[in-house]
């Protein structure tokens, strides 16, 4: 509960700065002369080889229509699976009808080309811009729980900032509700797999994942004579940074920076100005305040990151803030994007 207070908060301070076959029918047969009952052998011979032929026109159909689209390696349902915050959830049927209710959930399903099953996302899913043509349920501390309803969704992918109250009322109109709550990379990859797993989209959902390691590994091993060569304070408004246990301090530890907010054991801890200045951070990432205003802050800008400009604003909701801290498939953007700034600044 503290956790989902602690990240409300910092959402509404970042706020405030701006997814049978054809039966062949059986031939009814009477009573017939030997050339009638001859004649109708062969007819349903006949039949049955048009049908047998139908029969693997079908399924030849039906797999080339399954290729490109992921659902080679097909799930089987109903699915049980255990979501973000450790409860079991069962699928019953293959869902055509999703719902997202995070901006991360959202770039997910789109990244698994899951686009034209999402009938409704949060007023804050901006990005792909094709997220702008599904019809907005409000925001996703406070979604309009009618109008989900409504849309008789099979799924609706959420994040932890859901309140209890509104998922009791989509799960007793018939919705299944599954939560992706990522603190690392890991669970990030493993939230995209398991969206795969839920929609039959496996195949799609594994290219993405392999592809993000990849680039994951490339961005590694550019960096690799460089990590521990600099500290960084990621300030996401009012000095709030991310602390052990939260995604943007995982992304920072994975390329190598030293963060200074790693210290006090918690994921969303609020440093001093005091507690800034004595660490002395040789970069100063902020989502909230601009680099004019950081200069103007007194005792902070006795920092050498400060006077010599080794600060990156991007502002609230902007694209770049979105990559840094949304947990989807732009999550290693994200981290190349930082270490652009920590190492090359």
């Amino acid at each position: 509960m503290q956790k989902k207070w602690m990240k409300f908060l910092l959402t509404a301070v970042l706020t405030l700065s701006v997814t049978a076959l054809t039966g062949c029918g059986g031939t009814q047969k009477g009573s017939s002369s030997p050339q009638e009952t001859t004649a109708a052998a062969e007819k349903e011979t006949a039949q049955d080889e048009s049908t047998d032929t139908k029969d693997t026109k079908d399924a030849e159909n039906k797999g080339s229509a399954t290729e490109g689209t992921g659902r080679q390696n097909g799930t089987v349902y109903p699915l049980t699976v255990t979501d973000g915050l450790g409860d079991e959830v069962t699928i019953e049927a293959e869902p055509e009808r999703v719902i997202s209710l995070s901006p991360a959930n959202t770039e997910i399903l789109f990244a698994l080309d899951a686009g034209t099953m999402i009938k409704g996302r949060t007023d804050y899913c901006s990005y792909p811009a094709e997220a702008a043509d599904v019809p907005s349920i409000g925001t996703y501390t406070s979604p309009n729980t009618e109008l989900i309803i409504s849309m008789e969704p099979d799924v609706i992918f959420a994040s932890d900032y859901m309140d209890d109250s509104i998922r009791e009322q989509v799960e007793a109109a018939g919705a299944k509700v599954v939560v992706f709550s990522a603190n690392s990379v890991e669970s990030v990859l493993d939230a995209i797999l398991q969206a795969g797993k839920i929609l039959n989209l496996n195949e799609n959902a594994q290219a993405l994942v392999d592809s993000m390691n990849a680039d994951l590994e490339d961005l590694q091993t550019d960096i690799a004579d460089k990590k521990g060569t600099r500290s960084v304070f990621v300030d996401i408004g009012s000095y709030y940074s991310a602390g052990p246990g939260s995604l943007l301090a995982d992304m920072l530890d994975k390329i190598g920076a030293t963060n200074i907010a790693a210290d006090p054991g918690e994921a969303y801890p609020q440093l001093s100005v005091e507690s800034i200045i004595e660490k002395d951070p040789d970069v100063y990432i902020s989502l909230y305040t601009t680099a004019e205003e950081l200069k103007e802050t007194s005792g902070l800008n006795d920092l050498d990151c400060i006077k010599n400009d080794k600060i990156t604003y991007y502002e609230a909701l902007s694209n770049e803030a979105d990559m840094i801290q949304r947990p989807g498939p732009r999550v290693v953007e994200g981290m190349e994007l930082l270490a652009e700034q920590i190492y090359e600044k």
